[in-house]
């Protein structure tokens, strides 16, 4: 009976273990639910070639009905490494913006820092204060959400802030960015130059390679990517986001385009490459069995620095766009891979978002969830199996600088409020719009008049729940 009850233990051990995968989060920036070539998506000016997103969505699983954290950067990024959605921002004294030290909040990095894998963080890291004294053992990017977006950059960061309020830090200080810079003369002569997106790309895989060569233990890499964000070519805070900064425009020459959308086009093809290399590195370490990867972005297609939406159908024709409620601006083109995990092949429309990685993530590394977090594991739907649907999935922002409002979704239903109450928080006397995605995906038809019992019950989710629709980053 004792060998039966040790084996028995030791198949349990064994098994826990198994489902240690290394963990993969890839985060594009401002990349619409429509423009990977695997969504539905047309274009009167073609689709933009991904053809390396193409091949991760036919090897793992294509979420269509997946969710951002906001429908702006940092609330959205914020969502995901705290795993509390925006409506519960004010209880916890969180702004969506900065995630400092002071506020205690354990993030997603230091879940799975506590649980033994090894962290890298490369790219925009904003919302975090400090990368690593919040679960990164390596990083390497932009800290500032304000500086970000200039592609190419007179520092890179590298070290803990020294000052936040002034957006300093210890950091590489590139001389050959540190000159006036146009669009010609970056494209022209782009080896004399450092694109930002290279740097992340380059510290990303060489710690990818050092961790995966050097050490047993599981790896959690976090490349954050500024692309296709707007950007400018010159040093910020004097360029503001003028274009779409990349420093060749691949094939995408055809002069009757806006030269903002051949650039459009042209980094969304760059960031496919990425994508492609780390695949291509994680095969050739021979990780590539026991690592899952997540493709997200984290909000809706932007219409900013001269592109518009409407170019290539960036939203893939979901109403709204970044800074809407609508779906357009919170639904995000996420795809998930783990060879022999994850089901190869298969779309997905089961309803989850950002905050629901914390819970998963822990999961699967067979780390302790915290026990207050609005997110679930969807570690069966990821398997392939069944799983009971979300109870709601529910946004905050604002139609202007001083006026709140908020999304919430149920099954097929999805409810917008674009004003709530003077004391900024759900209440019955809100007027709510109300769609039938499952016949109306692209929320052209309000149809809260004829359906009153459904208004309630999304008012019935909500109200108890002691929410908060303030709008971050507005």
């Amino acid at each position: 009976k004792a060998l039966f009850l040790l084996t028995a233990l030791l198949a349990v051990a064994s098994a826990k273990a198994a489902l240690r995968p290394n963990i993969v989060w890839i985060m594009s920036d401002d990349l619409g639910w429509g423009e990977p070539g695997l969504y539905n998506s047309t274009s009167p000016h073609g689709r933009i070639a991904t053809p390396n997103l193409d091949q991760f969505g036919r090897e793992g699983t294509i979420f269509t009905e997946a969710y951002a954290g906001y429908t702006v950067c940092a609330p959205s990024r914020t969502t995901l490494f705290t795993g509390r959605h925006s409506g519960q921002f004010t209880k916890l004294g969180l702004n969506g913006q900065d995630l400092t030290i002071a506020e205690n909040m354990t993030t997603l990095a230091m879940i799975l820092q506590d649980a033994g894998y090894k962290t890298g963080a490369f790219g925009k890291t904003a919302p975090l204060e400090s990368p690593y004294e919040q679960g990164f053992d390596k990083f390497l990017g932009q800290l500032s959400q304000l500086f970000c977006h200039n592609m190419y950059p007179s520092t890179i960061d590298y070290a803990p802030p020294v000052d936040t309020r002034n957006h300093s830090s210890a950091s590489i200080y590139l001389a050959n960015n540190a000159i006036n810079k146009s669009r010609e003369m970056c494209m022209a002569n782009p080896q004399q130059f450092n694109y930002s997106i290279d740097m992340f790309q380059a510290a990303a895989l060489q710690w990818l390679h050092e961790t995966a060569t050097a050490d047993p233990d599981p790896f959690f890499m976090y490349v954050s990517y500024t692309i296709p964000h707007a950007g400018g070519w010159d040093v910020r805070p004097k360029a503001g986001e003028e274009g779409q900064p990349v420093p060749t425009d691949f094939g995408y020459t055809n002069s009757s385009w806006p030269e903002v959308e051949r650039d459009h086009a042209a980094v969304i093809h760059y960031l496919d490459e990425q994508v492609g290399q780390i695949m291509a590195a994680l095969k050739q370490l021979g990780v590539d069995d026991n690592t899952m990867v997540v493709f997200a972005a984290d909000n809706g297609a932007h219409q900013e620095g001269g592109h518009k939406v409407a170019f290539f159908n960036s939203t893939g024709g979901l109403k709204g766009y970044k800074r809407s409620l609508y779906e357009g601006g919170v639904r995000s083109p996420t795809m998930v891979r783990w060879p022999g995990q994850v089901p190869a092949g298969r779309q997905s429309d089961y309803m989850w978002a950002f905050w629901d990685a914390l819970p998963t993530f822990a999961e699967l590394a067979g780390a302790e969830v915290p026990a207050v977090t609005d997110g679930i594991s969807i570690v069966p739907t990821l398997l392939g199996q069944s799983q009971d649907p979300k109870e709601y999935v529910f946004h905050t922002w604002g139609s202007g600088a001083k006026s709140s409002g908020y999304g919430v979704r149920t099954a097929d239903w999805k409810g917008v409020v674009h004003k709530c109450g003077p004391t900024a928080q759900p209440s019955k006397d809100d007027v709510m719009e109300l769609y039938d995605l499952r016949a109306d995906p692209f929320e052209t038809t309000d149809v809260s008049a004829d359906h009153a019992g459904v208004v309630e019950q999304l008012r019935s989710i909500i109200l108890p729940k002691n929410l908060s629709c303030t709008c971050y980053q507005c």
